[in-house]
């Protein structure tokens, strides 16, 4: 049986945290574990999404742009949306524009 896929969002943050310097927020579910954690720039939150998706594999990086679509998006580990031969190299990254 497969482990459940974790997915961590990069979107912008609210009105209220931008005001406060913070643009960018990274989101997800770690098991129980909520996450929301505040970035300056696209880029740190970015950065911060895919150390946490290598570790927590298998796992999944959204990148959002400002107006709320997808940018792209980066997999990590044996997910079933894998091909078989993409399947065979482990917790290495693959990814992309969609």
């Amino acid at each position: 049986m497969s482990a459940k896929q974790t997915v961590y969002h990069v979107t912008t943050s609210g009105e209220r945290a931008a005001a406060a310097g913070v643009k960018w927020q990274v989101a997800g579910r770690e098991g129980r574990r909520v996450l929301h954690e505040p970035h300056r720039t696209q880029q740190d939150a970015i950065d911060s999404a895919r150390v946490r998706a290598k570790e927590h594999t298998p796992a999944r990086v959204v990148v959002h742009a400002r107006d709320g679509h997808i940018r792209t998006a980066y997999t990590y580990g044996d997910t079933p949306s894998a091909s078989p031969a993409e399947r065979g190299h482990g917790a290495e990254e693959r990814g992309g524009m969609f």
